[in-house]
């Protein structure tokens, strides 16, 4: 039996598998309605539309929009189309749309909601918004409101070429003169034209139109005129101005408007003035017209999808305005297609299950797919009837293939102006093996023939040349296996859920019930390998891809592109050194908790990626032509020298050529001209997205690939049952184990912490410790060697030896193993050239630790063995230390700790002489004091032990002898004594007392009781009895030289007394009236001849005493200016002070004695004789001089004397 005599209805029949709005002869209107099929889902559909519908018949609402959804292909155009026949009520074959589907709708109440929305007065306005969408149709902001104004005036029988003449059709419908200018615009035209040929070339005719708006009383010559001018102006329209024509229409004819505009989705594309444009319109007719005017639409997206376009707008009204939404699903096609097209005959069913129910297990275990998407099989031998010649999965697949082909690979947008559907695809596949036995399955090449000839260039050249290439088509057959199979390669190229890999091919190539897989891989791969050698595919790590004529060019350009050998190695090792998990470059050694981490350096066929280490991890890849045997890797990991340990790729990989080809593709890449082509761009990026699948494959193999990858060390390969991580730990800890061999010196884990501590327990620290004793002992054997050839051993240059091989130790295990030899004394420690000695008192024990720890000490630290200490100097220090220091006994147990211990003690030694010394120079023994200051200090500023030692050893007996002295002359009893040092100071001081009256005394006894007390202060080697007899002296130099200064200082205290009385009675005569003046004038002068009658008083030396009386005549002085100074102030009150109303009779009188009653005081005047009387001898011999020096004292005298002056003569 053939395949075309299984179908009840003829396989090659006439349907029209392209559904186009405009095609509306009623033969194929009537094979449309009489084979629609409404499938459960369409039966929804229906019902949700009608009863929208209808509810519009009872109830005004502005809920009049539709918004239809489908694939490409899935019927959405078909199901828009018969809407349209049935609200048109259009009668076919002499029966109604409507009634073509009560068979059809099982549902009374949908049939009845169906059949009163077809019999209410509808105009249907049908149309493709892309096609009547023309080129002049304005901006993206109307152009969806001109197409729909344009079709609402064809509708009406306007034109649909300009708005003008459409809106002069309507004004002269509206005038009654339509049919009466018609007629005069045949009668007028040359040729007798109609108007409806004239119309739509009206810039040709504006004088006819002119004449016949006038000749049929339409409008006066004028009016006509402007009319006629206004053609050539934009026509202006607003969406209320459209919606108004609407609602008028709707008013006069009592009809209902339905608008259904197919693909309205597409035409939106991503323009968002264009969606808002359809907002407002459907807005607007919904608030204008109340439901009687409807907008149905159709998209290949969901309503939601198409607002999306931009995001930040609100397009959630024009949702809301079509609240109807019918999805049309790939369920609803497949059903179509079965019940349309497959529908077997009873026999033919029963036939087809039989053949499958015998071979069902082989027949679905052909159809294997390998990706993740879920692709139907047959699931009941009712199913493979069903379907049959097709398979299930080839209609979920063939619907991405249409959308990705109209979007990639079709000659512009769309496949055709109404589009290839499914339904199409299917029958002519069917009809193309109609003559073939029932053996027979579709493969997916089937459905190529449909779509051939919408392919653009790009695409169909490379089809072309394949199907003329020899090697393609070596017996020039009309579609040859190879051919088939490229054709596959670009169905699915832009199917993004679909892997066209090797047994995804082998399935969709599949061509009958009993095909065998084995024979059809080979086939199906002696094809790729063809179509890839002659470069019309290009093998990628998912599968195979067709390229274009373009891609092709780009595929020979990135093949000249050279990529090195050492380019592949490197990209192999930069990622296995930074994969997660990868190959690791740093080993946790397992001693002391981990404390060890060694970092291997990164070694790529011979190349490091950077050396900073001793030890590395060295990949060996493929395309290392030096190692080809086991003994080429053996030879290179063996030898001391060596410090790598090799890891082997396995030599049979895809990886290499993985890479080397990603490689490429990044070099053409950054190699590119630019371009602005926007395909070429694509291209680019997905060559891009190429390299960036094919490197991420090649790291997958190449991480699997360290599984079996072998390593060496030290000439021996390192196997283990574990994975790759483990064999490589092992590795690496054996190459530690092999390298850093003295790393077993240390025992015990040491930190900052440790390094205080030595030094915080520094004086009974024992030399037999054994933490880490051979590790001090290399340190300090590694410090001898070099101070033979450096005096100072750096910080730095130990840190590095014991860094590096055979060591390997941590700085905090090195920088406690040179701090335990200081601690110890072997060592001495130098800071920026300074010796620092850790018994210090200078320097804590973080300080010192700091010295060790801190980056910025290190650098400036610095070391030298320390020499041992002869036993003569040893003894010296010894006696040294009992005879002048008193120490007996040391609690240190080496000779370093004990001169650290003897130092505190002569600190504190030369501290006290220090203080000694800054005692008064008149005490005993400074000479003593300074002498041992001087050597003491010398031991102190010993720069460490072995200068301490030294300086004892020279100057022993130095300081013993000054001890003697500082003994034996009583120096150190004077110091140590506060008694005697009290008896010297009250000694020196009646020297300095009596030093000070000395002038003013003339006592014998006290001068000898001052020189015999004199000679003994001044004595620097002090007899045991010195102190006391000093002591008598001061006690008698007290008695006497207290009755001298008692007797001579009353004489000036009299003196004192004197000035005070004549101050007083100055006062008393100064003749000052106020008794307030006189009372201040006396309390000062008292109190200020007080304060020198006290410090009189209380004066220890006559010098102070003799001083007093001179300043009392002083303040005398003082006191007469101010009396003179007040007595001038007694004036008679003058005029000026006076009452301003007086004459000046009345202050005249105010002023006269007579009127006072007061006489103006005489001025006085004080002098002392001197002021008179020069000073000088006078010599008296006889009674003339009396009488010559009496003249002149009188002359003199007088002198002084004026007119209302009174003098008063002092004589002291």
């Amino acid at each position: 039996m053939e395949i075309k005599e299984l179908f009840k209805r003829p396989i090659d029949r006439n349907i029209q598998g392209v559904i186009k709005v405009d095609q509306d002869d009623e033969a194929n209107v009537k094979q449309e309605l009489d084979e629609y099929v409404v499938t459960s889902e369409l039966r929804d559909h229906f019902e949700a539309f009608f009863n929208a519908f209808d509810n519009s018949l009872q109830t005004p609402t502005d809920d009049m929009g539709v918004w239809i959804s489908g694939f490409f292909g899935s019927g959405k155009s078909h199901f828009l189309k018969i809407i349209s026949y049935i609200l048109a009520n259009k009668v076919v074959d002499g029966k109604n749309a409507v009634d073509y589907f009560d068979d059809k709708i099982d549902d009374q109440m949908i049939l009845n909601e169906m059949h009163a929305a077809a019999s209410a007065k509808n105009d249907v306005i049908l149309f493709n918004i892309d096609a009547k969408a023309k080129d002049t149709v304005g901006s993206d902001k109307q152009s969806i409101l001109k197409v729909f104004m344009r079709v609402f005036n064809e509708m009406q029988g306007f034109t649909d070429a300009d708005f003008w003449i459409a809106d002069l059709e309507r004004q002269l419908t509206e005038a009654g003169k339509l049919d009466a200018f018609k007629e005069q615009i045949t009668a007028i035209d040359a040729n007798h034209k109609s108007w409806e040929d004239l119309r739509d070339a009206y810039y040709l005719n504006k004088g006819t139109i002119k004449a016949a708006m006038i000749n049929s009383g339409f409008s006066d010559e004028a009016n006509a005129q402007g009319f006629i001018d206004t053609l050539s102006t934009e026509y202006q329209i607003s969406i209320d101005d459209f919606a108004e024509l609407v609602k008028q229409y709707i008013d006069k004819t009592g009809h209902r408007v339905v608008f259904l505009a197919d693909e309205v989705g597409q035409f939106i594309g991503d323009s968002v003035q264009r969606m808002l444009n359809l907002q407002t319109i459907v807005e607007q007719l919904g608030t204008m017209t109340r439901g009687k005017a409807w907008v149905v639409v159709t998209s290949q997206q969901a309503i939601d999808k198409v607002t999306d376009i931009a995001s930040g707008q609100d397009f959630s009204k024009i949702q809301g305005r079509f609240k109807t939404r019918l999805s049309m699903s790939s369920a609803n096609v497949d059903e179509v297609i079965r019940k349309r097209l497959l529908e077997k005959t009873d026999v033919a069913e029963k036939m087809l299950e039989d053949q499958y129910s015998a071979n069902a297990a082989a027949i679905n275990n052909s159809f294997d797919f390998d990706d993740d998407v879920e692709r139907p099989k047959y699931e009941s031998p009712k199913d493979f009837a069903q379907n049959y010649p097709f398979v299930p999965y080839q209609f979920n697949l063939l619907q991405f293939v249409l959308t990705a082909i109209r979007e990639n690979g079709s000659d512009g947008k769309h496949l055709s102006e109404g589009e290839r559907s499914m339904l199409s695809l299917f029958q002519e596949s069917a009809e193309a093996m109609m003559s073939e036995s029932t053996e027979t399955l579709a493969p997916f090449s089937r459905f190529f023939d449909g779509l051939d000839q919408f392919l653009d260039h790009t695409h169909h050249i490379v089809l072309v040349r394949a199907h003329d290439n020899p090697a393609v088509n070596p017996n020039k057959e009309k579609n040859p296996f190879a051919l088939q199979l490229l054709k596959v390669l670009f169905m699915v190229k832009y199917v993004s859920n679909f892997t066209a890999s090797l047994n995804n091919l082998i399935t969709l190539m599949i061509s009958s019930v009993d095909a065998d897989r084995i024979a059809l891989k080979k086939q199906v791969q002696d094809a790729l390998d063809v179509l890839v050698t002659q470069g019309y595919v290009e093998k990628t790590v998912k599968g195979y891809d067709f390229l274009t004529d373009a891609e092709q060019d780009i595929t020979r350009e990135i093949s000249k592109q050279e990529v090195t050998d050492n380019e592949v190695a490197k990209e192999i090792g930069d990622y296995l050194f930074n994969a997660k998990p990868g190959v690791a470059t740093s080993l946790t050694y397992p001693k002391l908790n981990g404390r060890y981490v060694f970092a291997f350096n990164r070694k790529t066929d011979n190349i490091f990626g950077a050396q900073r280490n001793k030890l590395s991890v060295h990949i060996i890849t493929p395309v290392n032509d030096d190692f080809l045997e086991d003994n080429d890797y053996l030879r290179a990991s063996a030898g001391s020298w060596n410090h790598d340990v090799l890891i082997a790729l396995p030599r049979s990989s895809n990886f290499v050529g993985e890479i080397r080809n990603a490689l490429r593709i990044q070099k053409f890449v950054v190699n590119s001209n630019v371009s602005t082509d926007p395909r070429y761009q694509a291209m680019v990026s997905t060559r891009q997205a190429q390299q960036n699948e094919e490197f991420a494959h090649a790291h997958e193999q190449l991480i699997a690939a360290l599984d079996s990858a072998e390593i060496y060390e030290n000439g021996q390969s390192v196997s283990s049952e574990a994975g790759f991580d483990s064999r490589l730990e092992k590795a690496m800890k054996l190459l530690v184990d092999n390298t850093y061999r003295s790393l077993q010196y240390i025992t015990v884990a040491k930190s900052e912490k440790d390094i205080r501590e030595l030094f915080e327990n520094i004086s009974s620290l024992a030399l037999d410790e054994k933490d880490n004793q051979a590790a001090v002992d290399a340190v300090l054997d590694y410090m001898r060697r070099e101070s033979q050839n450096n005096a100072h051993i750096t910080m730095e240059s130990v840190l590095s030896k014991f860094n590096d091989i055979p060591y390997g130790y941590t700085d905090e295990d090195i920088q406690w193993l040179v701090a335990k030899l200081v601690a110890i004394g072997k060592l001495k420690m130098f800071y920026n050239g300074k010796l620092i000695d850790p018994l210090d008192d200078e320097y804590t024990t973080r300080d010192l630790a700091g010295f060790f720890t801190k980056k910025q000490a290190i650098r400036n630290l610095a070391f030298q063995i320390k020499e041992e200490i002869a036993p003569s100097k040893i003894k010296a220090m010894q006696t040294v230390a009992s005879e002048v220091f008193g120490k007996k006994s040391f609690e240190a147990d080496n000779d370093e700790q004990k001169a650290s211990e003897l130092k505190k003690t002569v600190k504190n030694k030369y501290d006290a002489l220090i203080t000694f010394e800054a005692r008064p120079q008149e005490y005993p023994g400074h000479a003593v004091l300074q002498q041992g200051i001087q050597m003491l200090r010398q031991l102190l500023i010993a720069s460490d032990s072995g200068a301490f030692y030294d300086y004892i050893g020279k100057h022993k007996d130095d300081l013993l002898d000054w001890n003697d002295d500082f003994l034996d002359d009583g120096i150190r009893d004077f110091y140590y004594s506060d008694s005697m040092q009290k008896i010297w100071d009250k000694g020196l001081n009646a020297l300095r007392v009596y030093r000070d009256s000395n002038d003013f005394l003339s006592d014998s006894k006290l001068q000898n009781i001052v020189d015999e007390m004199g000679k003994l202060l001044r004595l620097q080697k002090l007899q045991g009895d010195t102190a006391v007899k000093i002591s008598e002296l001061n006690n008698d130099f007290d008695t006497l030289f207290t009755a001298a200064f008692d007797k001579k200082a009353a004489e000036y205290l009299a003196q004192i007394d004197e000035f005070k009385d004549l101050g007083l009675t100055r006062i008393l005569e100064s003749g000052i009236s106020d008794e307030k003046v006189q009372d201040q004038l006396r309390h000062d002068f008292e109190n200020k001849i007080q304060v020198i009658r006290d410090a009189a008083k209380n004066a220890v030396t006559l010098n102070q005493v003799v001083a007093k009386p001179a300043q009392a005549d002083a303040q005398l002085e003082q006191l007469s200016k101010r009396i003179k100074q007040e007595v001038e102030r007694i004036v008679v009150v003058s005029p000026a002070t006076g009452d301003k109303h007086k004459n000046v009779d009345d202050v005249t009188k105010s002023v006269t004695p007579a009127n006072t009653g007061k006489i103006k005081p005489k001025d006085k005047k004080f002098i002392k004789v001197d002021q008179v009387l020069r000073r000088g001898d006078y010599k008296l011999e006889d009674s003339a001089d009396v009488a010559e020096l009496t003249a002149e004292f009188k002359r003199l005298l007088e002198a002084q004397l004026s007119d209302n002056t009174i003098v008063t003569l002092q004589v002291d």
